[in-house]
């Protein structure tokens, strides 16, 4: 046998080495009765994931006789759930794992105290060469906290930035929602196993995030969402992120838990600013008093975070597109720009609004207003101001958010 054999047979030792310790890894993190600090205790007392595998049950006396009740619900996976049951189960529900000691686990993580001993996911796992931003906030958030988390989510994809968060309710589903609509990268982690969809509205998203970027959970396959899994899993949210954006958070906020994991592991945290006296805007407006960033543009937090991470400076990802390509996305995404920078300030060409129209279009806001109140601020009558909203709402420039109360549809 000459070097280069020698070399190869080496190699392919060491792959089916590792696939075996994987294997091996992915049945003991799948165990639904045990936590990461359980796992740690076992494999401190036999050594490793195969070790315990292959002991006999009666090993697990040890820990019985501590007064421990998961000792006899271990016992019972070891006897009913094999290495094949296990690895089978992932390739029915279309899951993939890598465990903290696998070359393809997130760096980021690793450095956590409390770094999970593996992760189950769909699709795919953030690349560590793309810069990631966590967009988190409210579940019930209000109509303008509804607006900037889309806004956010959208931005973000056309810089091909990757967004992280949760799949919750209001904010955080919003944000990814937004992401995958204009083709960007967005990953969820869960609070409960990567093959339940959790909420359950948000099963849209669920099902297009594993080809858009990614659903990822430290909880085996079939964990139901238990309410103490998502603070767990929050420090997640903000590892693998580069950055963390709230947009909308009260004083007792689950966004400001994941504020202070992301203090705690050195990332940036940034606030979108909201109003003086509104619930939904304490914590982030108590963020920005601590000294939280301020975000008043995405082109701000992209300048800031270039200058902290120059290596994520290039934010198209290498022979993602053709030259060509690359230059007609800017153009095109340039364009985009200004038209929203002129709905903003209420510039459209005479051709698209009339006189009308605009002089209605200048006073809306991401805010609603009500009927009286535009009425007011327009000096319209109320059959001018009612011809005009309807004109605006057909030519999708206006959203009535609620009856009678009205805001810009472009932001």
């Amino acid at each position: 046998m000459n070097k280069n054999q020698r070399l190869i047979q080496t190699s392919t030792l060491n792959t089916e080495h590792e696939a075996v310790r994987e294997s091996y890894w992915q049945w003991l993190c799948a165990c639904p009765i045990l936590t990461r600090r359980e796992i740690l205790s076992l494999v401190n007392y036999f050594g490793s994931p195969e070790d315990i595998y292959k002991a006999p049950v009666s090993e697990l006396d040890r820990f019985a006789k501590l007064g421990l009740k998961w000792p006899k619900s271990l016992a019972a996976y070891k006897n009913s759930c094999t290495l094949e049951k296990s690895r089978k189960l992932l390739e029915d529900r279309d899951m993939n794992f890598v465990s903290r000691y696998n070359a393809m686990f997130p760096e980021k993580l690793k450095n956590l105290a409390d770094c999970p001993f593996g992760l189950f996911y769909k699709g795919k796992l953030p690349d560590p060469d793309i810069l990631s931003v966590a967009i988190i906030g409210a579940r019930r958030c209000s109509n303008y906290g509804c607006r900037m988390a889309a806004y956010l989510g959208s931005q973000f994809a056309r810089r091909h930035v990757q967004v992280i968060s949760g799949m919750a309710s209001g904010i955080d589903g919003l944000a990814q929602k937004a992401c995958v609509e204009e083709d960007g990268s967005s990953f969820a982690v869960l609070g409960c196993g990567a093959d339940i969809c959790y909420p359950p509205e948000n099963s849209r998203l669920y099902r297009r995030l594993p080809d858009k970027g990614g659903i990822i959970s430290e909880y085996g396959p079939a964990t139901p969402p238990l309410p103490g899994n998502f603070p767990i899993r929050n420090r997640l949210i903000s590892g693998l992120a580069d950055a963390v954006v709230v947009v909308e958070a009260r004083k007792q906020s689950g966004s400001l838990i994941t504020v202070d994991l992301a203090l705690d592991q050195g990332k940036d945290v940034y606030a979108v600013p909201g109003r003086f006296g509104d619930e939904l805007s304490y914590g982030c407006n108590h963020l920005i008093e601590q000294g939280a960033g301020l975000l008043t543009s995405v082109d701000q937090l992209m300048d800031e975070m270039k200058e902290r991470m120059p290596k994520k400076t290039l934010l198209i990802p290498p022979n993602a597109h053709t030259a060509e390509q690359v230059i007609r996305m800017r153009e095109q995404n340039l364009k985009e720009e200004e038209r929203k920078e002129a709905a903003r300030k209420g510039e459209y060409k005479k051709a698209e609004l009339t006189d009308l129209e605009q002089q209605i279009y200048r006073k809306l806001e991401l805010d609603s207003k009500g009927i009286d109140q535009l009425m007011d601020e327009t000096g319209l009558s109320m059959m001018q101001l009612m011809q005009g909203l309807i004109s605006l709402q057909m030519k999708k420039c206006v959203l009535e958010v609620s009856r009678n109360r009205y805001i810009r549809a472009n932001v």
